[in-house]
């Protein structure tokens, strides 16, 4: 038994003796070199929006860092706030602007963008007659940052109780474009007051544009479309030969294809057909398409029920051509869900986004990866979704090696921002 206590003895003052070597080994580094001792980087990406944050947008600034902007509900008003990451978490929120006759809305949502080194535009929603579901566009600018903002203008001029939402802005040198989809025309207010059998090209839904200087002034109205879907979301990419629109396009026969038009000696070309799916369809899908460009390519991704069940499609505009080439399916069946966002990576390559359907509420959201050569690689599980329609149109950027991802999660009664992120090695193989 003592030789036992000596012998644990003596394997204890080893013991001892080691880590109190390591410690003062340690201490000596820390307090001599200590670049030389690696500190673990915490890199927090969770969302900054909390409990009742609904509407994410996520867009990049000049310098390829992710904005997210979000509508914060309370119970008397809602605001538009907005955060961007810094280096390992996303910085404290910024307010943008506050009111209490916003329109909250899954599919039609603000944004916050980077427009030039000191020029940022936002743009939000306020209703002005419920009654015929009547909200006006209303944009705030910044010329410092985004730090502060100037009193709000709406693009729009012509004072009708009707639809104006689906807003893509666009630089324009110094100055700020955007586009939307205008229900002026429609008879009644909204697209839920109208026979689609009596629908006419002069009385329906129209795509406009306008720009505005810094100071606010409007200037170039132009009407992009005469006739397109009510209610798809519209995006817009920066391209080496300038802006790109992408649109569902509606004719008098309820055709809802997918449109595009570019900005072209400062005025939108005519729209063209990105492919022909000949989806026919009596009322708006509530399913826009996305563009984005990437060393010279320019690709739309978006979805279709031409066929009788959800397909994810793909098309690809080469440096200098103003064609697209035959779509890709990238994606397809009955749980298929589309609500696509679409990327560029450094490679000339694209990562595409999708909702697919799982059961009950619940859902997947879905990346695939399109390589510069035309490959298209497997699909991969980004993330659950708890309800597929709360979750509105999930957002996504690129940012460096990761892929940042931000839908609106929770239920009916406690909604809330999601953010995550992901490693691109995940998806490019």
């Amino acid at each position: 038994m003592n030789r036992q206590l000596s012998v644990l003895g003596v394997i204890h003052s080893r013991l001892f003796g080691f880590l109190l070597l390591m410690v003062t080994a340690i201490v000596g580094v820390s307090c001599s070199d200590q670049a030389q001792v690696p500190e673990a980087v915490i890199v927090d990406w969770s969302s900054p929006a909390g409990a009742g944050s609904v509407s994410p947008n996520l867009s990049l600034d000049l310098d390829g860092v992710p904005i997210l902007s979000w509508i914060k509900v309370s119970e008397d008003s809602v605001a538009l706030q907005y955060s961007r990451w810094d280096q390992t978490q996303w910085s404290e929120p910024v307010e943008v602007s506050r009111g209490s006759d916003w329109l909250v809305n899954r599919a039609d949502f603000p944004s916050v963008v980077q427009l030039s080194e000191s020029l940022w535009a936002a743009h939000w929603l306020v209703m002005t007659d419920p009654s015929v579901f009547a909200y006006d566009v209303v944009v705030g600018l910044s010329t410092d940052g985004g730090t502060t903002w100037n009193n709000s203008l709406t693009p729009h001029l012509d004072g009708t109780h009707t639809e104006h939402g689906f807003v893509s802005f666009f630089a324009d040198d110094k100055d700020v474009g955007l586009v939307w989809l205008d229900g002026r025309n429609m008879t009644g207010g909204s697209h839920t007051e109208h026979n689609p059998q009596s629908m006419k090209s002069d009385t329906g839904m129209t795509l406009r544009s306008t720009k505005l200087t810094a100071e606010g002034t409007l200037f170039e109205s132009q009407i992009i479309d005469g006739l397109v879907c009510d209610c798809c979301q519209t995006d817009i990419a920066q391209t080496d030969d300038g802006a790109i629109v992408v649109f569902r396009n509606r004719t008098e026969g309820e055709h809802r294809d997918i449109y595009y038009s570019r900005m072209v000696d400062g005025n939108w070309s005519e729209s063209k057909p990105v492919a022909s799916d000949e989806w026919v369809i009596a009322g708006c899908p509530v399913n826009g398409p996305s563009v984005a460009a990437s060393a010279g390519r320019t690709a739309v991704a978006w979805y279709t029920e031409a066929k009788g069940y959800g397909q994810v499609k793909l098309a690809v505009s080469e440096k200098g051509s103003d064609t697209f080439k035959p779509a890709l399916e990238i994606s397809s069946g009955d749980s298929v869900l589309g609500q696509v966002g679409l990327a560029g990576t450094e490679d000339s390559g694209f990562i595409v986004s999708w909702m697919t359907f799982k059961g009950e509420t619940k859902g997947e959201l879905r990346l695939g990866y399109l390589d510069g050569s035309g490959h298209f690689g497997p699909e991969v599980v980004a993330t659950d979704i708890g309800f597929t329609r709360l979750a509105g149109l999930p957002q996504m950027v690129v940012f460096g090696d990761r892929v940042i991802l931000s839908w609106t999660g929770g239920d009916k009664s406690n909604k809330s921002v999601q953010v995550v992120s992901l490693d691109t090695s995940l998806i490019i193989k």
